[in-house]
Order: structure tokens, then sequence, then C-alpha cells
């Protein structure tokens, strides 16, 4: 048993319809999950829907509905917005919500910017540009910013985060996640990151890349124990192990053919790079054809890729070693239809949660 562990789980929902949303963010506060994640798409994963909701508008209706729960994206890329009005958008549900806002970046994906004439280039030195701009402009008076992708000349937000969360403290900022698992963007979390908020990776990997992150962050002067260590997840459980893994199956055959790099890692060649997520996959064009070749990936590397199915009990095992690897939070997509996403969330709050957040 892991006792004494500041542990946090959170749930990201789907991109839609915002009734499942509502009811599954105003449920996970319920159940004591501690942050709820929207996904910040111009168009969502899918074959046959593409639908997704403006996340932050999304977030900030949930501002005025929930009490306590953290609020979060995952995540939000640097090119569709100015980080100008990123800043502006993120404190607005900040305030909104008493201090519950947590921004999200990652250096974005191809779907959401292609199709629509965004320019994606330099995808690493634009975020960075775009979140140093962003600290700035959340604590200090005024900014004169002049880099390679923005300039600004005397800017400022108003109003900026610093909302009342007791009578003697005030949080100052929106706590900033980042998304990375490469070196460069791993330095980047190390350097700005209030979280870091990789994806899909292995214990292993986890423990080595957090090692990365902690030291380096020594290196800028920065207390590693101030950067929340999370990960996002792809999960189902069920009672049933069979149900688990057969609901997981097809799903995770295209979650990896979108990420071939997790297939090489686990040692199985990818039947097509087309569909690789970051730089090529755009939709709607592509959804059928990504099902197919989905299909022709083995059961064998849905079992052996870093995604969690199984009993209440296979999961906690699971999570344990994330644990053990130095996680601190996780984020839980559950890969479940819609209409059985408020019975997984209960089953998971109340038989896995549980283990890891008793004294």
């Amino acid at each position: 048993m892991i006792k004494e562990r500041l542990l946090k789980f959170g749930i990201e929902c789907p991109n839609y319809p915002w009734e499942i949303i509502r009811d599954t963010a105003l449920l996970a506060e319920k159940l004591g999950f501690d942050s709820f994640w929207m996904p910040d798409h111009l168009v969502a994963t899918g074959v046959r829907r593409w639908d997704a909701l403006h996340a932050w508008n999304t977030l900030c209706a949930l501002a005025v509905l929930t009490k306590k729960i953290k609020l979060a994206t995952g995540v939000s890329d640097t090119y569709r917005h100015h980080p100008a009005s990123l800043a502006q958008m993120a404190t607005s549900c900040d305030v909104l919500s008493n201090g519950r806002a947590v921004l999200g970046i990652g250096v974005g994906e191809a779907m959401n910017l292609v199709p629509f004439g965004i320019p994606f280039d330099k995808p690493v030195g634009r975020t960075i540009e775009a979140i140093q701009i962003i600290r700035r402009l959340f604590n200090e008076d005024f900014v004169n910013f002049n880099g390679k992708y923005y300039q600004l000349t005397k800017a400022f937000l108003r109003p900026r985060p610093a909302i009342p969360i007791s009578e003697t403290k005030y949080q100052a900022t929106v706590p900033i996640y980042i998304a990375a698992s490469s070196p460069r963007t791993m330095k980047v979390a190390a350097q700005y990151g209030d979280g870091w908020l990789p994806a899909n990776l292995v214990p292993k990997e986890y423990r080595n890349n957090l090692k990365i992150i902690q030291e380096t962050a020594k290196k800028y002067g920065r207390d590693p124990c101030s950067i929340d260590p999370a990960h996002f997840m792809y999960v189902v459980v069920s009672n049933d192990l069979e149900v688990a893994k057969k609901a997981m199956m097809l799903t995770g055959k295209m979650m990896l053919l979108s990420r071939p790099r997790i297939l090489e890692k686990i040692g199985f060649e990818p039947t097509t790079y087309d569909f690789e997520m970051t730089f090529k996959l755009v939709f709607p064009r592509d959804g059928k054809a990504w099902l197919i070749k989905a299909k022709e990936l083995p059961d064998e590397a849905v079992e052996k890729a870093p995604f969690l199915f199984g009993t209440p009990e296979d999961i906690i095992g699971k999570l344990e070693k994330f644990v053990n690897a130095g996680c601190q939070h996780f984020v839980m997509n559950f890969q479940v239809s819609p209409r059985t996403l408020k019975d997984t969330c209960q089953l998971f709050a109340k038989k896995v949660m549980p283990y890891f957040k008793q004294n």
C-alpha cells in the first residue's frame, strides 16, 4: 500500500457534446477528482464525427457551475491564438473560477492548423516565445518583447490572474503545464513549467525523463519540486478484464497508428506513417482510411502499449509503477462511449482512487 502521497487525479473529457462535458465535470468534482481537462482542438479526432467545442469558452462555462475542481486545457497551442489572447482566455477562466484555471500548452497538431491555412513551422521556438510572453503578462505591469516571432511594446494584461484563494493567500499566476517528451521540449518544461504533462510513456521512460527535467530545472535555478509531474493516459476500467480489453483494442490501434513513435518503441513496425498526428493527420478526409489501416495492427501492439485497461486491481498495479517512477498527477482519458462515461468515472473513483488517496 502506498501511503501519504499527494497524488492527484484528473479527467479529460470529449470535445463534444456540451451535456456530456457538463455532467462529467460536475460528477468528477463530486467524486473527488482534482482536475478537469478540455482538449483544445478546432477539429476533434474521429471517423464519423469531428465536433469540437472551444476549450476555453467551455471551461469558462464550467467555472460558474463548479466550485473546487481545477479547470485546464489539455493542451492549447500558440498558433491559433496570439499568446496575449491565450493569456487573456486563461485569466478570464481564472477570474470566473476564483483561481482554478490551469493553462496546458503544447506545440500543436497539423489537424488543427493545416486545413485552415495556419502555417505550422518552428513549433518549439514559437512556443518558447509564447510561454515567455504569457509568463510576463501574468506577472509584469508592462511588457516589451522583441522576439523572432512576436513583438510587444508596453503591452499589459488586465485583470491579471491574482485571485484571492484565502484571506491571506493569492494565486499569483495561472499554472502552466507543458506537454513535453522530446529533449528540447523537456528543457522548456524544466525552465518554464509549473507542471510537466507528457503522454503515454512507459514507467521507465517516465522516470528517466522526470530525472532529466528535475536536473535541468536546477541548472536554471529552479526548485525541481515546484514542477508538478503529471501524466496523460488513455484508460479503460471495468470489473471484467475482457470487456476492458475489447473496449480498448480498436481505439488503441488507432491511437498507436497516429503515434508511430510509440509503436516503434514497443517493437512494432507501423503499417503506415500517413496518420502521424502532430504533422500529418488531417480530418475529415482521412478518417475512414485511418480506421482501415489501424485494423491491420496486431492485438499484441495494444497489449504492450502504455495504455491502461483492465479491472480496478489491474489499473492500480499499473498506476503504482508510475507513482514509483515519480508521477504525482494522473490525467485520465477514459476510452469509453458517452453513455458509459459516468459509470466508468464512478468505478474508477470508488475502486482505484481510494487506494492512492487514503492515509
